[in-house]
């Protein structure tokens, strides 16, 4: 847009001179009175004057724009802004640092009922991980495309790269909910 309104302003000025310039050449051939008449005449003065505030409009115009433009930019920082906080405070909710992590563990492909998923993190000097714990796993880039326990009695499985084969839907934690202790699925362990 600022660029068409540049071009704009140019060929203004040019058709503007072009105009003036064949007025002044026509007069060259006339008399010297006329000649000194045109010269005189305010009406190039006022044709200047008249695109100097042509182009204060159109300059003041685009500065409205990218203002408006700039508003909007700000508006999706600070979005992301508050987006960023939530994640962080999520994070610190879940008690993680370095030293842990939440991993997938599994006997085959869903074999494990709720007290033998518990017992495999165990196996694994680890303990069932909480839904905060995986939700902060998929914030850090967590992605596996198989359902498993959480703590709460929840199956649900992190994914950031959705494809085929792994659901439908957009990228997150998604959730089976609340299942039977004895049905079968894989686990997520936080060690």
């Amino acid at each position: 847009m600022a660029h068409s309104a540049v071009l704009c302003i140019c060929l203004l000025f040019v058709l503007l001179a072009f105009g003036h310039a064949k007025t002044f050449s026509r007069s060259r051939s006339s008399s010297s009175e006329e000649h000194n008449n045109i010269i005189k005449d305010s009406s190039l003065k006022d044709a200047v004057d008249h695109l100097a505030e042509g182009i204060e409009d159109v300059i003041q115009t685009m500065l409205n724009m990218m203002e408006q433009q700039l508003q909007g930019h700000e508006d999706n920082i600070l979005g992301r802004l508050d987006e960023i906080d939530e994640k962080i405070n999520h994070i610190q909710q879940c008690s993680c640092s370095k030293r842990f992590r939440v991993f997938y563990a599994a006997d085959g492909r869903y074999t494990l009922n709720f007290e033998q998923a518990k017992q495999k993190c165990i196996d694994n000097g680890a303990k069932i991980a909480t839904v905060n714990q995986l939700q902060a796993a998929y914030s850090f880039g967590m992605d596996q495309c198989n359902f498993g326990w959480l703590s709460d009695g929840t199956v649900r499985y992190p994914i950031t790269m959705p494809r085929v084969g792994c659901g439908e839907g957009p990228p997150g934690v998604r959730s089976l909910g609340t299942q039977d202790k004895s049905k079968t699925y894989d686990v997520y362990c936080f060690k």
